[in-house]
C-alpha cells in the first residue's frame, strides 16, 4: 500500500501530495468495504508504510479507520519498507489489529484459519515449522519475492507445496497475479491499492477471499481512485505536429480525465517530419491529470 509514499519523481509537490491523500483515501475506503460487505479479517500482506516517511496524522488516519470497523480483524504482516516505519512505536493499537512477527502465528475464524510470519535471512528450517490447522481452509501469508530461494524477503514456493495450503497470499510485488502453488492450492499477489508510478500501472485493488462449508472463491476487486495508464501510439508515416497530436489524443481518447497516462511514440517516421514533441505533450497534459510523452521513433 505504502502510504506516505513522496511520488515526486515527475509530479509536481501539489499533485505529489494530492496522490498521497490519494493512497491513504483508498485504504479507508478499503475498510468500508469491509464493514459493509460482512468482511470478517482483511489480510494486509507487508508495506502498509513507506519506509520512514510516515506522518503522524497518516498513522492516526490508519488507527482511526480500524477502530471505526470493530467488526473487522486487520492480520498485519510487516513488510521490508514498514522496518524503518515504526509507525504504531509507543501507539495504543485496537484490538482488530492483529500482528504477525518472527515466528509462526495463526488466527482462526470459524472454518477458516490465517498463519503468517517475517522471514529473515538464513531460516529455511521455518517452512518446515509451517503451521495447519486440520478442518479449516488454511490460508498463509508471506511477503517478499517467490521463488526458490530462502531468505529475507524471499519466498521458496517449493518449500510450501503440498503442505495443505488452500491460499498464499503475498506482498512485495505491486501487480495483480495470481498462479498454481499446488494441485489444491493458489498463490496471490493481491498488488497495490493505488499505482504510483507509470512501473505500476494498470487496474489495482484487492483480492476478496468468501469461503463457505470449505470452498474458498476469489474475486479481484478494483478499488483505485485513479488509472495510470501506458499507451503506445504508432505515428508510421506522418509528417507533421498536428496529425501526430491528433493520432495521440485518438488513442487516449478512451482514458478518463482523471488518470495519469504516459504516450510512447513509436512506428518510423520520414526524417523531414516536423514533430513537436513539446507541443504534443502539452497537447494531452491539458487533458488528464498527469501526463508523460516519451518518443521511441525511429
Amino acid at each position: 500500500i505504502h502510504l506516505d509514499s513522496p511520488m515526486q519523481t515527475h509530479m509536481t509537490a501539489r499533485q505529489a501530495a494530492t496522490r498521497s491523500a490519494e493512497v491513504l483515501r483508498s485504504f479507508v475506503r478499503m475498510t468500508q468495504y469491509a464493514r459493509e460487505n460482512g468482511v470478517r479479517a482483511v489480510i494486509i500482506a507487508g508495506d502498509l508504510f513507506d519506509g520512514d516517511r510516515v506522518r503522524e496524522r497518516t498513522v492516526d488516519a490508519v488507527l482511526d479507520a480500524m477502530q471505526k470497523t470493530p467488526e473487522v480483524d486487520y492480520l498485519y504482516l510487516p513488510g521490508n519498507h514498514d522496518e524503518a516505519a515504526g509507525a504504531f512505536c509507543d501507539r495504543e493499537l485496537p484490538e482488530n489489529l492483529k500482528l504477525f512477527g518472527d515466528s509462526w502465528r495463526t488466527y482462526c475464524y470459524e472454518d477458516a484459519a490465517v498463519s503468517g510470519v517475517v522471514l529473515s535471512e538464513d531460516r529455511e528450517e521455518i517452512y518446515e515449522r509451517l503451521p495447519h490447522v486440520d478442518g479449516c481452509v488454511n490460508l498463509v501469508t508471506l511477503h517478499g519475492q517467490a521463488g526458490t530461494s530462502c531468505g529475507k524477503d524471499q519466498i521458496n514456493l517449493k518449500l510450501l507445496q503440498n503442505r495443505g495450503i488452500d491460499y498464499l497470499a503475498l506482498g512485495h510485488l505491486h501487480t495483480y497475479s495470481l498462479q498454481k502453488l499446488d494441485e489444491t492450492g493458489a498463490f496471490c499477489y493481491s498488488g497495490c491499492l493505488e499505482g504510483r508510478g507509470f512501473d505500476e500501472a494498470g487496474e489495482k485493488g484487492f483480492v476478496l477471499l468468501d469461503i463457505n462449508e470449505g470452498r474458498l472463491d476469489r474475486k479481484f476487486i478494483k478499488c483505485s481512485q485513479r488509472e495510470i495508464v501506458v499507451k503506445e501510439c504508432d505515428i508510421t508515416g506522418l509528417t507533421s505536429t498536428s496529425q501526430i497530436a491528433d493520432c495521440v489524443l485518438q488513442s487516449v481518447s478512451d482514458i478518463p480525465d482523471s488518470a495519469c497516462v504516459k504516450v510512447i511514440l513509436t512506428g518510423d517516421t520520414p526524417e523531414d517530419a516536423v514533430k513537436d514533441t513539446v507541443f504534443i505533450a502539452e497537447t494531452i497534459n491539458s487533458k488528464f491529470y498527469f501526463s508523460k510523452l516519451v518518443d521511441k521513433t525511429h
